[in-house]
C-alpha cells in the first residue's frame, strides 16, 4: 500500500521563538519506508534535523516573528501484509529486552501504579499476550465515549478512567497504563491514519509482545487500514507534534491521508 500524506499547519509568534517539530514519517525497515518527502517553511528558515531520545525525526528552527507556514508532503509505502497475531506470550521482566523495560513504568499521563487493581479486575484472567491486550482495547472501546472537549493536556489515563470519555490520546493513555499495570511494556505512538474522520494527527500504542512491537487502536472497533507512524515515547509528552521554547499559537491545521496509486 502507497499512502501520500499533506499537512499544512500556520503557528504564530510575537518574538523570535524557538521551535521544534515532529510530523514527519519516520522510515522503519520492514515496516513504512520513505519514498519521497518534501518540507517547506514559509518565509524559509533554517530547519535543522535530529533524532531525539527515542530516535524519532524531528526539526528545530528559529521561528520568525509574525505567522510560519509549515507544508509537509510524504509518500509512504507500507507492507501489503502485516505480521499476524502470534502465540500468546508475555516475557517476564527478566527476559525483556532492557530497553523495553523503560515502557513497564509509570509516566507522566499513564499513572499504571494507580490502576493495578482495576488492571488485574478487568484483564487479570485473560488469555495472556496479543488476546489480553485486544481485551483491553475492547473494554476501552466498549467503555470510554470517544467526545471532543472533555479532556485536555493534563488529563491522564486515571482520569480518563474515572470519567469514561475522551479522545484518542486518552484512549491510548489508558490502554497503556493498563497494558503497565499489568507488565506488559507499552508505549505511545503518534501518527497518521488512514481513514480517520474527521482527519488529524493520531495517537495509538504499541505493546511488546511476542518479541516485537505491535499496534493496538482502542479508539476503532475493527483494525484501522493504515497506521504511519511519526514518534514513539513513554506518553504524549515525547510526541508533541510542535513544541514552543516561548508564547506560539496553531492558528490553523489540516492533515490529509489518502492511498496513492501504485
Amino acid at each position: 500500500m502507497k499512502l501520500l500524506i499533506h499537512v499544512l499547519a500556520d503557528l504564530s509568534v510575537l518574538d523570535p521563538t524557538p521551535t521544534t517539530l515532529q510530523i514527519e514519517a519516520a522510515s522503519l525497515t520492514g515496516v513504512q519506508t520513505i519514498e519521497e518527502t518534501t518540507l517547506m517553511l514559509i518565509p524559509f528558515a533554517a530547519a535543522e534535523p535530529f533524532r531525539d531520545f527515542y530516535e524519532n525525526p524531528c526539526r528545530r528552527f528559529l521561528m520568525p516573528p509574525g505567522e510560519t507556514r509549515i507544508d509537509y508532503t510524504v509518500l509512504v509505502i507500507l507492507p501489503d501484509t502485516r505480521c499476524p497475531a502470534q502465540d500468546s506470550y508475555e516475557a517476564d521482566a527478566l527476559h525483556l529486552p532492557t530497553a523495553t523495560l523503560l515502557y513497564t513504568l509509570p509516566s507522566r499521563y499513564c499513572q499504571s501504579d494507580r490502576l493495578v487493581a482495576m488492571a488485574n479486575d478487568l484483564f487479570g484472567d485473560a488469555p495472556p499476550g496479543f488476546a489480553r491486550v485486544q481485551a483491553i482495547c475492547g473494554w476501552i472501546h466498549s467503555h470510554i465515549t470517544y467526545q471532543y472537549g472533555v479532556s485536555d493536556t493534563g488529563t491522564s489515563a486515571y482520569d480518563t478512567a474515572a470519567q469514561r470519555m475522551g479522545v484518542c490520546r486518552d484512549f491510548a493513555h489508558l490502554g497503556i497504563a493498563f497494558c503497565r499495570a499489568l507488565n506488559i511494556p507499552a508505549r505511545y505512538v503518534s501518527g497518521y491514519c488512514l481513514g480517520l474522520d474527521p482527519p488529524d494527527f493520531h495517537a495509538y500504542f504499541e505493546a511488546y509482545l511476542d518479541g516485537r512491537w505491535a499496534a493496538f487502536d482502542a479508539t476503532a472497533a475493527a483494525r484501522r487500514p493504515a497506521l504511519v507512524q511519526i514518534a514513539v515515547g513513554r506518553d504524549a509528552a515525547d510526541c508533541a507534534w510542535s513544541t514552543f521554547y516561548g508564547y506560539g499559537e496553531t492558528n490553523y491545521l489540516s492533515v490529509e491521508v489518502s492511498e496513492a496509486p501504485e
